[in-house]
């Protein structure tokens, strides 16, 4: 209860500044966890396509019905409706259209976590503003008025730099994920390819 009540505080006398960097916080959150859910089942899928493709069969309905992500039923469809001279620009149409299904929200991310240190900016200012308006109306004789437009300053600083820190590293970690799976699908794209080639 204490902690829920010094967080309630916290944000009190962090100003009307405080609640952009809440909403933005959360939703960055949010999107790095659903990013996050997304990429370790597209990668379990993606492993185990690869692994049933090293045997060199050829490709059956079994392929599609034993990989639940779209972006590998997408290929595997473009690579079985195309004729030999039309199948590689198809194929690789379709997997540029998932690479940017598999990066999307990444770009969000990192908006947001640069933004929330600026909105922290923000507040300092807005709360050094505030302490300067307490000592032109009331001189320095009255500390506590000018301590509140600090406090607000160094709040909505420390609030930001707490949010971004880590948003900025699980952005990094979601993007490397990001770029395996795609290296994996470029791999499965070109299994698909070399195995209908065979097949022709």
């Amino acid at each position: 209860m204490e902690f829920i009540n010094a967080v309630i505080s916290t944000f009190t006398r962090g100003g009307l500044v405080m609640w952009p960097i809440v909403i933005f916080s959360l939703y960055g959150f949010i999107l790095i966890i659903e990013r996050w859910q997304s990429y370790k089942q597209q990668q379990v899928s993606l492993l185990s396509a690869l692994a049933g493709m090293e045997d060199d069969k050829t490709i059956s309905g079994d392929d599609i019905e034993n990989t639940s992500v779209n972006n590998i039923i997408k290929i595997i469809s473009a690579t079985e409706n195309s004729q030999n001279n039309e199948q590689v620009e198809k194929v690789r149409n379709v997997f540029r259209q998932e690479q940017a299904f598999v990066e999307k929200r990444l770009n969000t991310i990192s908006v947001i976590a640069t933004l929330l240190p600026m909105l922290g900016l923000l507040g300092t200012v807005v709360g050094m503003i505030s302490a300067f308006d307490a000592i032109a109306l009331h001189g320095t004789g009255n500390p506590n008025l000018m301590a509140e437009g600090i406090s607000q300053a160094l709040i909505t600083t420390e609030v930001g730099l707490l949010a971004s820190i880590p948003m900025f590293y699980l952005h990094n970690e979601i993007a490397e994920k990001a770029d395996k799976i795609v290296r994996q699908l470029d791999e499965f794209t070109t299994h698909l390819l070399h195995k209908k080639g065979a097949r022709d």
